[in-house]
């Protein structure tokens, strides 16, 4: 154990053990709880009821934004709060967005733990969203 951490919730700890255990490459090559960016586009283009929930920074989405019509825009270090999540679908799938893919990993696993069980991470972030071959038929803001 860490010197500097006298004491910590031991029943939170095995909890996050017994779920991160799980990560291992195998798991996430394999997991239902990650989607790729021209499936995103292409539930998009089908207009599935879903949530886009964007966790980057303000300054992140001031730079590159989304602008489809079921978008949340919640970021990672306010999405915790009861008031958001309050806001979260039960129902809708909900398809999480950061830069890279890395944070949205880290709220879908905490979103599932709190029984969020239809949380998903959008597979490489923006960057491979923009990157997509299906961006360019992307539906349009109306």
């Amino acid at each position: 154990m860490c010197s500097s951490v006298s004491a910590y919730d031991t029943a939170l700890a095995a909890k996050f053990d017994e779920t991160f255990s799980q990560y291992t490459q195998t798991f996430l090559n394999n997991s239902k709880m990650l989607v790729d960016a021209d499936t995103v586009m292409k539930m998009l283009r089908d207009k599935e009821p879903f949530v886009l929930l964007d966790i980057r920074t303000p300054a992140e989405m001031a730079v590159v934004a989304l602008k489809t019509p079921n978008r949340m825009e919640i970021p990672f270090d306010q999405l915790f709060k009861e008031e958001n999540l309050k806001k979260l679908p039960a129902q809708k799938p909900i398809v999480i967005v950061c830069h890279s893919g890395n944070r949205a990993l880290q709220a879908a696993t905490a979103l599932e733990m709190l029984g969020f069980k239809n949380a998903k991470v959008l597979y490489g972030g923006i960057i491979a969203l923009a990157k997509s071959d299906s961006t360019r038929n992307a539906p349009q803001k109306q």
